[in-house]
């Protein structure tokens, strides 16, 4: 019965998970967006995990599911190298927006790390079987990512930058890291339907707030 319940679950993400993203998504624009983001920018956290569990939920079963988790770890022992040293990505703080910290490090980064090496290595696979190059995409695609989140975290309070701007490091960082993450847990790539989706998401909603901001 559990299993036949836990099936009824995955179907129902794999056919609605994106507008399920699309949703709660589009209430964040408008929160965030508003005057009320200093007062409601504490369910990120929360957003991150529903992110989390429809990702994971609609993915195929991934043959070496170690490898497959890995980048959360990965990401997250990065960051706490950075923000406790200031490299190799520059010297930067992270405020509370984010959740729970461990070394002044949000439990949930690592989450984000994960979703676009995942979503994004995935992708790569539609245009080339070749890890290396597959790789080299993911990390450049993460900067992207990466430019468009700067301006939004800075401004809900995610992270903050020891200057005024964000260094060119941050950015080299992001592609080498990223890059190299995925090459080693390319392994445990497999398909998922929400990775197009994800990365549609989150591109839009960052687009748009960074819009807003401005």
């Amino acid at each position: 019965m559990k299993i036949h319940s836990m099936q009824k679950v995955i179907d129902f993400t794999r056919a609605y998970g994106q507008w399920v993203l699309i949703f709660f998504h589009t209430i964040g624009l408008f929160l965030l967006g508003s005057d009320w983001r200093d007062d409601l920018v504490f369910l990120t956290p929360y957003n991150l995990l529903l992110l989390l569990g429809i990702f994971l939920l609609a993915s195929d079963r991934p043959s070496r599911g170690g490898l497959y988790m890995l980048p959360i770890v990965l990401g997250f022992v990065i960051e706490v190298i950075g923000t406790n040293t200031g490299w190799p990505f520059g010297a930067y703080t992270y405020g509370t927006a984010l959740g729970p910290r461990l070394l002044q490090t949000p439990l949930m980064i690592g989450v984000l790390w994960w979703v676009l090496i995942r979503a994004w290595y995935d992708l790569s696979g539609r245009w080339t079987q070749n890890s290396w190059l597959r790789s080299l995409i993911t990390g450049s695609a993460m900067v992207s990512m990466d430019l468009l989140i700067e301006p939004v975290a800075i401004e809900l309070g995610f992270w903050a930058w020891e200057g005024t701007r964000v260094p060119l490091s941050n950015y080299i960082a992001w592609f080498v890291l990223a890059t190299i993450f995925a090459r080693l847990t390319a392994k445990g790539d497999t398909r998922n339907p929400m990775s197009p989706w994800v990365i549609a998401v989150l591109g839009v909603f960052f687009a748009v707030l960074c819009g807003i901001y401005a």
